[in-house]
């Protein structure tokens, strides 16, 4: 009796131990199930999983960045638009856009929903786009629409320290009002060979600007060049007898011949009486200009006349020869290749495009060599002081004097504030006329 007695009092505490702790863990479980969110939900009440809202037809938008041989047709196609869908599509569009004439690394955006096209956008222009929409019943409708934008008249302004294209697109011109300011000024300013350092230029044009921001020069209402201590001005004016650039005093800045058939090359070679010719090792007389330019750079006609050369000649490799109205005649020589259509008994007009420079015939590098005859004898083309082609009627005076008036108020005003600004930034070297 004794002995067992002992055994149950040996087992006692452990199975009072055993006991404390279940009841311990189920007061813990207990109390972990009272705070749980869970918990809170009333007697009976099953929580349900989230049903997921079904999702309905998605539209998808693709843009393609158009290469030079993707065409609207080869796009559609790859949609799977049927031959019939894309020409009514394109006749649609045409009153808005040619889709034919889509351009390289421009983008159109298409909209499909489940295969079948929706929508089409293309911006053909800084602020226009195509637009062209497929309705439910299956209508195809085209429209254009156009971003925020206004036209405002702006004045760059600057001075030349490296070279005329860099001073001015640094000074907040684009490519395009570089090259139509040297339009302008063509038959005074040889661009090539005539600017140096500290000339200066001063341009009001017309600035499209898109959303508040500029995107494009427009046309040049009125310029200054300072070239050589000399100042040059164009008035843009718009008459009975048409429009144009005149100077100061109504004199039209249009000449019989263009100061030079470049553009911003260098002059390797000038007229002289007798110069070393590289390839024949001696003394010549060197009747022309040479102009040191890249392989493939055009050349523009000087003037308007009839082609009567074109092809090999000579010494001059590929020559174009060009006879022009008052006797003069202009050669240009060693092309690389003649324009397609600019043969013998063609008729060009200034600015054309006859050839391109090249090393043909008689020549060391790539250059042009241009040459002019007045009256049949070989003239220095850099001398040439050609006659306006018109000028501002009587009857017309006064209305293009008040247009020279506003004009030159307002190129006044905006070479002070350019140079004020200049003044401000560089105070020891500021813009001088």
């Amino acid at each position: 009796m004794t002995e067992f007695s002992n055994r149950e009092e040996k087992k006692f505490p452990l199975r009072t131990a055993i006991i404390i702790a279940l009841a311990g863990l189920s007061f813990l479980l207990s109390f972990l199930f009272i705070v749980s969110p869970e918990a809170s939900l009333q007697t009976g009440q099953q929580t349900q999983p989230e049903e997921e809202v079904p999702q309905g037809p998605q539209i998808l938008k693709q843009d393609f960045k158009l290469a030079g041989n993707q065409t609207f047709y080869s796009i559609m196609s790859g949609l799977s638009v049927s031959g019939t869908e894309i020409q009514e599509i394109a006749a649609k569009a045409r009153p808005v856009y040619d889709l034919r004439q889509l351009r390289k690394d421009s983008v159109m955006s298409v909209s499909t929903l489940e295969g079948s096209l929706k929508k089409i956008e293309y911006k053909f222009s800084p602020y226009e786009y195509l637009v062209i929409e497929k309705t439910p019943e299956g209508e195809i409708t085209a429209r254009k629409d156009e971003l925020p934008n206004e036209t405002r008249e702006t004045v760059i302004s600057g001075t030349i320290e490296n070279s005329f294209y860099e001073d001015a697109i640094k000074a907040g011109a684009d490519a395009q009002s570089v090259v139509a300011l040297t339009d302008i000024f063509a038959w005074d300013i040889d661009f090539a060979s005539d600017i140096q350092k500290g000339d200066s230029f001063n341009i009001l044009a017309e600035a499209l600007y898109v959303e508040g921001v500029p995107v494009k020069t427009g046309r040049i209402k009125g310029a200054e060049m300072v070239n050589g201590g000399k100042k040059y001005t164009a008035i843009y004016y718009e008459g009975k007898s048409g429009s144009g650039y005149y100077n100061a005093e109504g004199k039209s800045l249009r000449r019989s011949l263009l100061k030079s058939p470049l553009r911003f090359r260098r002059i390797s070679s000038h007229f002289s009486k007798s110069r070393f010719h590289p390839i024949l090792k001696k003394y010549r007389a060197h009747h022309g200009v040479d102009y040191a330019a890249p392989v493939g750079t055009p050349i523009e006609a000087a003037g308007s006349g009839i082609v009567r050369i074109a092809g090999r000649h000579g010494g001059y490799g590929n020559l174009v020869e060009i006879r022009h109205n008052s006797g003069y005649i202009t050669r240009y020589g060693h092309l690389s290749k003649i324009r397609k259509g600019i043969r013998s008994g063609a008729k060009v007009d200034q600015g054309d495009i006859v050839g391109y420079v090249g090393c043909t015939g008689l020549c060391s590098g790539p250059h042009l060599h241009y040459e002019v005859r007045v009256n049949n004898r070989l003239v220095n083309p850099l001398s040439i002081k050609s006659v306006a082609d018109r000028a501002i009627s009587k009857k017309e005076r006064q209305a293009f004097a008040a247009v020279k008036g506003e004009v030159m108020a307002k190129l006044s005003m905006g070479r002070d504030t350019a140079y004020a600004q200049n003044r401000d930034e560089n105070p020891e070297h500021p813009i001088s006329d």
